[in-house]
């Protein structure tokens, strides 16, 4: 008997035909239409056969009624002839080369149709003989990054990015929460509770008397796609988005030691082993187990770490980076809690490549307690569709200014200031000039292009812009995409040694893809005496709530919130911009 398609196989069907169309290079609108209807069909919480059954299916957005019948067609029958027909014009491997930075859909036709590359290990092995050197516009530099793509596609294989992760992980907790309101504690664990930019499966944890009654109601949860091994205190599920989900139950008066042990992580985990037979003591998932087998259980990680005469660390520390030391110290930093951001000084909206209204992005603002936020929209440097130049950027500040006196009739103590994204270019200038740029409230200047630079010269360009009296923040400082590019070749410490002497504020980026500055070099930075800002580089009102990820990444770089501008009163903000030369 076949099984039934899940959600994620049915996205990947659509998201599959949209790839096979851009590389045969069919009408780009079919193509949207196709990957719209995968992303939407993949971001569901219930199955696709439920929203057929209510007639619902052209309720989701991006279904209209032929992808419907597709869905319907897939549903009954596991299949679709379209995808078989394109995917006798593509072979699969031709697909597996989009994963590959830098690589592209027009690019991978050419090496499929003009040098019958076919899949990932024919690429890399036409990699290592030089053969992509003869095929026009494949030159040596082109040779080295798809080297250094499938370098970086091979790291990133099998982690699902922190954001997707986190939303699965907490609707799993709150759907448990809704059948067993009477279990005391349920938690994730592992690198997600830690922060982590990518994870692995999502780890569960649950406290319970009954245990086998919390892995039933797990696997019968409407998220459940398929059941991969059900028991008494451990179940694991393949989840309708792809995402492999494993739940184990313990004890209450065991939950802190099971909190704790699983959390990790490996290196911290030795570390606290180590200390514990310091004290006589070997220490476990089960607790501390004396040298005559007699066990001290931990109903709280409190207990965990105070048996071993510390006081709580918090999750986000724990990677054996000195955070026992400082705890022992007692010079844990007070990390930045989600609440104390006041404002997003990274959001995009329609005058660019953003799709909702300034005032929607204000009132989305409101809504999540923001007191201020920055529009800065892109430069026409980049190319992106709507790019402003300096009559573009005077026309959008009548519209700032109308939104503002709308916000000020209410009495709301709430403002957009009006700023830009400038790009930097490929010598370091900036693609507006200074005397527009002096007229803004806010500027944030990025790194979007030449990526792949040398070291020395791409450590210029940033250093460049850093020192440019009218920069406020540089945006996502190494330009890294997560499971797809690593960050610029910069030299970091020059970097952070710069903004702390020109008073230039470093981003950490909280698009779920980039998380950049890391969490490393956050850290660095504060040491150097870096400021910092947390923003969502927001495209819609729905992504303002990325400023979440950033946070657990300024936690996991030691960051406490007064150094964290966004946690800043307007004011302080503003005159610290006009100290710097605006």
């Amino acid at each position: 008997m076949t099984r039934a398609l899940s959600n994620r196989d049915i996205a990947d069907i659509f998201l599959e035909i949209a790839d096979r169309m851009e590389i045969l290079g069919e009408d780009r609108f079919r193509v949207l239409a196709y990957r719209r209807a995968g992303e939407a069909i993949a971001d569901l919480r219930m199955p696709l056969a439920d929203y057929r059954a209510r007639g619902a299916l052209e309720e989701i957005p991006g279904i209209g009624k032929t992808i419907a019948e597709k869905i319907g067609v897939i549903l009954d029958t596991g299949a679709l002839p379209l995808a078989e027909r394109l995917r006798a014009e593509v072979p699969d491997g031709v697909l597996d080369m989009l994963r590959v930075p830098d690589l592209g859909p027009t690019r991978a036709s050419r090496l499929y149709r003009e040098l019958g590359i076919a899949s990932l290990e024919d690429l890399r092995l036409a990699v290592e003989s030089g053969r992509l050197r003869t095929l026009k516009g494949f030159g040596p530099k082109s040779e080295e990054r798809i080297r250094q793509g499938l370098a970086t596609l091979a790291e990133g294989q099998q982690r699902t990015l922190l954001g997707p992760a986190l939303a699965t992980a907490e609707l799993l907790l709150a759907e448990l929460r809704a059948v067993l309101p009477a279990v005391p504690r349920l938690a994730y664990t592992g690198s997600l509770r830690r922060g982590r930019p990518t994870v692995g499966d999502i780890d569960l944890l649950a406290a319970a008397e009954d245990t086998a009654a919390v892995t039933r109601a797990f696997t019968a949860l409407p998220q459940v796609a398929r059941i991969l091994g059900q028991g008494e205190v451990k179940a694991s599920v393949l989840l309708h988005n792809g995402l492999r989900a494993d739940l184990l139950v313990v004890a209450p008066e065991r939950w802190g030691s099971a909190l704790q042990h699983f959390t990790g992580s490996k290196e911290h985990n030795i570390h606290l082993r180590r200390l514990a037979q310091e004290r006589g003591y070997s220490f476990s998932e089960q607790g501390f187990a004396r040298p005559d087998g007699s066990l001290i259980t931990c109903a709280s990680e409190e207990e965990v770490y105070a048996t071993l005469g510390l006081p709580w660390i918090p999750p986000e520390l724990r990677e054996d980076a000195g955070e026992f030391e400082a705890a022992a110290a007692g010079r844990l930093p007070d990390l930045i809690p989600p609440e104390a951001l006041l404002a997003d000084l990274h959001m995009h909206s329609r005058w660019s490549d953003g799709r909702a209204a300034i005032a929607e992005m204000a009132a989305a603002a409101v809504a999540r307690g923001l007191r201020y936020i920055a529009i800065t929209d892109h430069s026409a440097y980049l190319g992106v569709t709507g790019g402003l130049d300096a009559a573009r950027l005077h026309e959008q500040a009548a519209e700032v200014a109308a939104v503002n006196a709308e916000w000020n009739a209410r009495g709301a103590s709430f403002r957009v200031l009006h700023g830009v994204e400038v790009d930097i270019t490929t010598d370091g200038a900036l693609a507006l000039p200074d005397e527009v740029l002096a007229t803004l409230d806010l500027v944030v200047a990025s790194l979007h292009v030449s990526l792949r630079q040398p070291r020395e010269q791409i450590t210029a360009r940033l250093l460049r812009a850093i020192a440019n009296p009218h920069v406020d923040i540089i945006g996502h400082p190494t330009g890294r995409i997560l499971n797809r590019r690593p960050g610029a070749d910069l030299d970091m410490e020059a970097v952070f040694r710069a903004a702390a002497e020109h008073g230039t504020i470093l981003e950490i980026n909280s698009g779920p893809d980039r998380l950049d500055l890391d969490a490393a070099y956050v850290r660095r930075a504060l040491e150097l005496g870096v400021v910092l800002a947390i923003n969502s580089d927001a495209h819609h009102p729905d992504e303002l709530v990325w400023t979440r990820l950033g946070v657990l990444t300024a936690r996991r770089g030691w960051a406490s919130a007064e150094r964290v501008v966004n946690t800043w009163p307007l004011e302080r903000l503003l005159e610290r911009a006009q100290r710097k030369g605006r």
